[in-house]
């Protein structure tokens, strides 16, 4: 039996968070700020997709390359915003800077992990573009308004996230181990059933 490298990439994803919660002891914050990373990553990699969709295509027109592009960048700074506020409601009186420092010298295996993880999550996502938008030819066939619509979508999908996050520390206040699965699964859910370019 062939394990669909789909799943395989599920788990990994899911792997990472998984770990830092409860091996290496990362915050809600530090969980956060590694999807933040990823987040990142998949926004280059949407306009190296959307290049190669240019290139192989033949199209010359940019505007929708452009007007996407804008609109993603927007909501990617919204959702930077707001899940900032979520993990400020969540954890009063964090103190954001130190904990990005925090964050980027965490050292594992000797290793401060900035330096480590950082490229580690840019490999990925360049070996997800090679493996499943180059070697199976979607550069040809897929369309920039498809490619740049699933992307706003998972934009939207955590600006919601964040605002639910917001809700439920604000009315609720439930543990960190709550908001880290339902993070790790819903950032699942997506990519199993939404992502699809």
């Amino acid at each position: 039996m062939r394990l669909n490298p789909k799943y395989l990439m599920l788990f990994s994803d899911a792997l990472i968070p998984i770990l830092g919660f409860f091996v290496w002891d990362w915050s809600l914050y530090f969980i956060l700020l590694f999807y933040i990373i990823d987040l990142l990553a998949r926004e280059v990699i949407t306009h190296v997709k959307t290049r190669k969709i240019y290139s192989d295509q033949g199209l010359k027109k940019r505007s929708k390359w452009i007007r996407n592009g804008l609109i993603s960048a927007v909501l990617l700074l919204l959702v930077f915003i707001l899940v900032h506020v979520a993990v400020f409601f969540i954890q009063p009186g964090i103190h954001f800077i130190k904990e990005v420092q925090l964050f980027w010298a965490y050292k594992e295996l000797g290793v401060q992990q900035g330096y480590l993880l950082v490229p580690l999550v840019g490999y990925a996502a360049y070996a997800q573009y090679k493996m499943q938008f180059l070697m199976t030819g979607k550069s040809r066939k897929v369309l920039v308004d498809t490619l740049w619509g699933q992307h706003i979508k998972a934009l939207i999908f955590m600006l919601i996230g964040s605002v639910l996050g917001i809700m439920l520390a604000y009315f609720a206040s439930p543990s960190e181990l709550l908001y880290v699965l339902a993070i790790v699964i819903g950032a699942g859910a997506f990519s199993y059933f939404l992502e699809k370019a």
